[in-house]
Order: structure tokens, then C-alpha cells, then sequence
């Protein structure tokens, strides 16, 4: 009959042996009670960050960012947003020794369409041993290897990882609609930081209609004016109405 003994790993805390079994990931530690996670190459740290915003504080969070300088004008009033889910996402975490100091890196641990994940900053006091979180969450599984993370972070330049751990991050899954096209963002549950690849954004191309306009025009003053008054006041009469057809797209882009 084959060997029915579970096999045990070691633990990245205490070194303690606990008993593995087949097909078994989650487990813990049998001696100091450390939450861990099984991958192929071995034991980690397994962790969550507590979810602060809950969902009304992640939509209003959504809203201001909306509201920024980076999207379209009025997104934040005139777009609708459509759900929003709670998600747990988990991420590889390394700490390297660079500069004197110690840094954490973020390596997204399951596939994603948003790739600010990996500029994400764990506070490392906030972080606790892992529990579930309750019924509704879609907690997503770890499908990207460890020894692919590794591989992500030495393309970085990251070295002198000395502390490896999987994190489960509490993230807002939101859905909105604007101008008739859907649109996807997620929100950090513990930071209220939003993470979107793909978005309604500001016009850039009037920005730098004026700004052409107002070089050919200061361009030309200068080259046909030679008395430097009349310049100045050339270029100050200029100046004014190309001011207020910049403000006047500002608030319109």
C-alpha cells in the first residue's frame, strides 16, 4: 500500500517541521503558529491587510479620483459607476537590504490587467497573520509561481532579498460607465488608493495648440519688434488673451 504519511515543511519563522499533506497549501505552523502558504519551492509568510474602507468609502475614494487632473473634465459627475466588489488579491512580498535600508517589493501573485499593483507600498506594521475574510469576498488564488515573481524582481535589479511572504490585499473591484463605453479601476481597501490601466483621459492635444500658437506669435514679435519696450508691451498684449483661452480650455478639457 502507498505511504498514506503526510510529508512536513519547514517553517520561515521557527524552523519548526509541520506536516504537509498532498495537495494541501494553507496551513499552520504546528510550533508557533505562524499562517503559511505552500508553494513548489517552499514555505512562505502568509498575510492580509485589514479591510478600513468599506464600500461607500471606496466609491467616494473613486470619485476624487476622478475628479483629478489626470481624467477627462466632469468625470466624477457624469460618469456612473456600476458595482463595486470586494476583492482579495494576493501579491508576492520581498524585503531587499538596498542603500542601508530595507525596501519592500510588490509582485502581483495572480494575473491582472492593472500594473500599478506592483507600485503598491505594504505598510509592513499594518500586516497580520492571514484569516479569511467573510462570506461575499472573492478571495483570488496565487497562480503565478514564486520562481516567477524571483524572476520579475531580478529584471528590476532588486537583490539581497532576505524575507519572502504572500499578502492577501483588500482591493474594491469597481465598474463604471462614461460617454457610452465601460470602464474598470480598483480601489486599495486599507489605503483608498486607485489603481486603473485604462481610463477617460484628459485631451492633452489643445494644451499644445495653445502652447504652439503662443511660441509663433511670441516668436514672431520678437524677430519683427526691435525697440525692447515695445516688445515687452507686444508681448504682454500677447500674453493676456492667449491666458484666457488657456484657462477658458482648462475648464472645458
Amino acid at each position: 500500500m502507498p505511504d498514506a504519511r503526510p510529508n512536513t515543511i519547514d517553517c520561515p519563522q521557527c524552523g519548526g517541521a509541520s506536516s504537509l499533506r498532498s495537495g494541501e497549501r494553507l496551513l499552520e505552523c504546528e510550533f508557533c503558529g505562524a499562517a503559511l502558504f505552500v508553494d513548489r519551492s517552499g514555505a512562505v509568510g502568509h498575510y492580509w491587510l485589514p479591510r478600513l474602507l468599506d464600500a461607500e468609502k471606496a466609491q467616494a475614494a473613486l470619485r476624487r479620483w476622478m475628479a483629478g487632473n489626470d481624467t477627462v473634465k466632469d468625470l466624477d459627475r457624469k460618469s456612473k459607476i456600476e458595482s463595486v466588489e470586494p476583492v482579495s488579491f494576493p501579491v508576492w512580498m520581498f524585503r531587499s537590504r538596498q542603500g542601508g535600508g530595507e525596501t519592500a517589493h510588490i509582485e502581483p501573485a495572480a494575473p491582472t490587467p492593472i500594473p500599478q499593483l506592483a507600485d503598491l507600498e505594504v505598510p509592513a506594521g499594518e500586516l497580520q497573520p492571514f484569516e479569511e475574510e467573510p462570506e461575499g469576498v472573492d478571495r483570488l488564488q496565487a497562480t503565478i509561481p514564486l520562481e516567477t515573481a524571483r524572476e520579475w524582481l531580478t529584471q528590476r535589479g532588486v537583490t539581497e532579498v532576505f524575507e519572502t511572504s504572500l499578502v492577501q490585499l483588500p482591493l474594491w473591484h469597481c465598474n463604471y460607465s462614461y460617454d457610452g463605453n465601460a470602464y474598470q479601476a480598483l480601489v486599495d481597501g486599507s489605503t483608498g488608493a486607485v489603481m486603473a490601466a485604462v481610463f477617460p483621459e484628459k485631451a492633452e492635444a489643445p494644451y499644445y495648440l495653445v502652447a504652439a500658437v503662443g511660441l509663433i506669435l511670441f516668436g514672431i514679435e520678437g524677430l519683427v519688434i526691435q525697440n525692447p519696450l515695445a516688445k515687452l508691451v507686444a508681448y504682454a498684449i500677447t500674453g493676456i488673451p492667449l491666458a484666457l483661452i488657456a484657462y477658458w480650455v482648462a475648464r472645458k478639457v
